[in-house]
């Protein structure tokens, strides 16, 4: 059971008044929210006692979760979301955290009184960006409330208090087999796509029935000159022309509103769907297993690049142009009561559009897909010309290069040029069948008019109709010609979206921040994509918690491949991999990663402040964090040599640094996080002598600060002050493994050298 604190009882506040104003901060200044803060804590001393973690709502969504049944840690929860620079949630950010992990969420504007107790627990939004978890409403007037910072303790405090901290807005959460109060809410299941459009078919079904109402609308136009052609000229009845006008100026009024309002509901849920469509393709790209076959480069930024064309496809006026086309059935059918033969023409200029899209929708997506393949090959040359230019220069390769280019230029023009062809015969074609229906109609007409059967104003009203009718042809060749690019661009995403990402296959994970960092590995075996020979072969390991040791061996032996797998960026071909006991595939990617850094051997660093690079995995850490991990990694000297210190700009992939200062940023990277193992490969290649005992006395500095487990991959013997034992690996194999000064000697006496 937990143990309660309790509060001084006060009156209850009136369940009649709302006291909110903001979802975030509440209403009042910053100096209000702190004196409100400042007097509960006066009467309730336990709300000061810790003051919790970076962000609250976070935590206290993590613990709502929990107790719903749903054991998850704040790193896998925030995992893959587009957090702002301070690292914190955001109300709606956490709605949509909480969905991803399995569970109905919906923020509310409600009062503290009318919060159902079948509801529990809900996260309630504080001042001062401050949150907590409502777990129950006692009998005594008070309420019981977990606090992110006190989260094994349930905390007694009474309605008025918490009412002066309540901005009035709650995340209700349910579990998704169960329900939340009357309203549904929508998960993402399925196929990607309709999973991330599922969302926005409140906003499709406002579009559908305006352009309902619009396409009844149109009538009014067509109507009105029959009328006026067939009752006011002959009767030169004025009172009733005057009365038409009023008619059809009031059904045009409301057609330009709903267009109007159409059109900034197409606007608004094209962006919705922009950003959500974005946010899945990259969200699951940036976390692919490395082992898939992930496409080239380019091919790669070519179809992140194209996702745009399949949001256009399904947010713009797609919708609006496909009920157009539906109606225009409906207004054929009308002609034909009209005037009856009238509608032959339309109907077949109609029928003869959709016949021609069908036949070109085929040669058109060959050619959208070659045109596809060729836009992939030109960006992968030209990223590879951008991005290793020096290197293009130094081998003098421009020649080749430039061949490579305009090779690909000219494939890609010649695609293109016969997807043009294709959608200019389409529209030639479609022109042409309109002109012919409007013909058809006035020759027609021409004939019934003389025979008596219709009027003039029949035949001019058929023409409007007509027009009409056929005017969502030309947007539908339009379509042709988009969808089937949009087609294959899904095609290609599709594939992207169905290959494995780091979360898959891993079932329920185990939650837990106890972790001391021992690594066993059984039985590893690594196989890369392609290769003949695999890089590791049935490698057996045991790392002891707290232990530092390294791994040496020949160019080519798996040192690297083994701090891959060790760091469970690789998932083993075979094997297992044991992180205190725990089978990896059983601890979240995020949660691992947390456990678990890596300084690669070729350290890379993204476009932004020095600052931003050492806590690029870590949004919102502190600052005096960032510069404990950079005065261990010695990058505080880097920072105190620029004018502009820790906010000194880095150009992409650090190409304004040295190799040597490139990879002292990426151990401070690696030590912000304080993980229970620190893995090293070849971290001090780029260094000199100097730059190594540096970098060497920052490494003990943080590991005599908090201790954690330590494997070092190197060749250069000053490293091996680090470790005390080392492992030898040969051929993707562990050949031997011991203490340090034992394996050294026994590699010396073998004739095999040692580390140099």
């Amino acid at each position: 059971m937990t143990a309660e604190r309790r509060v001084p009882i006060s009156k209850p506040d009136k369940p009649a008044k709302s006291r909110v104003a903001r979802i975030t901060t509440g209403s009042g200044t910053e100096a209000k929210t702190q004196e409100i803060v400042a007097k509960v804590t006066r009467s309730n001393p336990d709300w000061a006692l810790d003051a919790g973690p970076t962000d609250p709502l976070a935590a206290s969504l993590v613990e709502a979760m929990r107790i719903s049944g749903t054991d998850i840690a704040v790193e896998v929860l925030t995992g893959g979301l587009g957090l702002p620079s301070d690292g914190r949630l955001s109300p709606e950010l956490a709605v949509s955290a909480a969905e991803r992990h399995g569970m109905r969420a919906r923020l509310e504007r409600r009062r503290l009184g009318d919060i159902d107790p079948a509801e529990f627990p809900v996260v309630l939004l504080l001042r001062g960006r401050d949150a907590c978890v409502l777990t129950a409403r006692n009998e005594d007037e008070t309420y019981s409330v977990l606090r992110p910072s006190q989260a094994s303790d349930t905390l007694k405090i009474t309605q008025k208090a918490l009412l002066d901290l309540y901005v009035g807005h709650v995340i209700l959460l349910q579990r998704q087999a169960e329900t939340l109060g009357d309203t549904k809410l929508p998960t993402a299941s399925g196929h990607w796509l309709w999973g991330a459009l599922r969302p926005f078919w409140p906003e499709y079904m406002q579009v559908v029935l305006a352009s309902v109402l619009i396409n009844f609308l149109a009538l009014a136009v067509p109507l009105f000159t029959m009328n006026v052609y067939d009752r006011v000229f002959p009767n030169a009845a004025i009172i009733t022309l005057w009365s038409l006008v009023a008619g059809v100026a009031l059904a045009l009024g409301f057609d330009a509103l709903l267009k109007l309002l159409r059109s900034g509901v197409i606007d608004r849920v094209g962006r919705k769907v922009d950003a959500s469509v974005s946010a899945s393709v990259f969200r699951h790209v940036s976390n692919l297993r490395l082992d898939e076959d992930v496409p080239p480069s380019g091919s790669l930024m070519n179809t992140l690049k194209d996702y745009e064309q399949v949001a256009d496809f399904f947010s713009s006026q797609t919708l609006s142009h496909l009920i157009d086309l539906a109606f225009a059935v409906l207004f054929i059918a009308l002609i034909y009561y009209i005037g009856g033969p009238l509608a032959y023409p339309p109907a077949l200029a109609l029928g003869f559009v959709l016949l021609m899209g069908l036949i070109i929708l085929r040669p058109l997506r060959g050619a959208s897909e070659h045109n596809r393949a060729t836009g992939g090959a030109k960006t992968l040359v030209a990223s590879e010309a951008v991005s290793e230019l020096e290197t293009l220069k130094a081998v003098a390769g421009h020649n080749r290069m430039q061949s490579r280019w305009e090779r690909q230029s000219a494939d890609a023009a010649m695609t293109q040029a016969k997807s043009r062809r294709l959608a200019t015969l389409a529209t030639t074609l479609t022109a042409l069948a309109t002109q012919a229906s409007s013909i058809g109609i006035v020759v027609i007409g021409v004939y019934l008019a003389l025979e008596g059967q219709i009027t003039m104003g029949a035949v001019i009203a058929a023409m409007i109709l007509s027009g009409r009718a056929l005017a969502p042809t030309a947007a539908v060749t339009g379509l042709f010609v988009r969808g089937s690019f949009a087609i294959s661009t899904l095609q290609s995403l599709g594939k992207l979206m169905n290959q494995r990402s780091d979360a898959d296959g891993r079932g329920r994970t185990i939650n837990t921040t106890d972790r001391s960092g021992e690594i066993e590995l059984k039985d590893v075996s690594l196989n890369y994509q392609g290769a003949v020979v695999p890089a590791l072969k049935n490698v057996s390991l045991k790392v002891s918690a707290g232990s530092h040791i390294g791994i040496i061996g020949p160019i080519g032996a798996g040192k690297t491949s083994l701090t891959r797998v060790m760091a469970g960026l690789w998932p083993p071909t075979d094997g297992l991999i044991l992180l205190d006991g725990l089978n990896t595939r059983q601890i979240a990617p995020e949660t691992l990663r947390r456990f678990v850094q890596l300084v690669p051997q070729e350290a890379v660093l993204f476009t932004g402040t020095l600052a931003e690079n050492i806590a690029f995995g870590v949004p919102g850490a502190r600052d005096e964090d960032i510069l404990r991990a950079a005065r261990d990694a010695g990058v505080d000297r880097i920072a105190a040599s620029h004018p502009d210190g820790f906010g000194m700009q880095i150009t992409e992939r650090g190409r304004n640094l040295s190799g040597g200062q490139r990879q002292m940023i990426a151990l401070a990277r690696a030590l912000l996080p304080q993980p229970r193992v620190l893995i090293l490969d070849e971290p001090t290649s780029a260094m000199d002598m100097q730059s190594e005992m540096l970098f060497i006395d920052g490494v003990e500095r943080a590991l005599a600060r908090k201790p954690m487990t330590l494997v070092v991959s190197t060749h250069r013997m000053a490293l091996m002050r680090l470790v005390t034992h080392v492992a030898v690996m040969t051929s993707g194999t562990l050949r031997s493994y011991g203490p340090r000064d034992e394996v050294l000697s026994s590699l010396k006496d073998a004739g095999k050298g040692t580390p140099s």
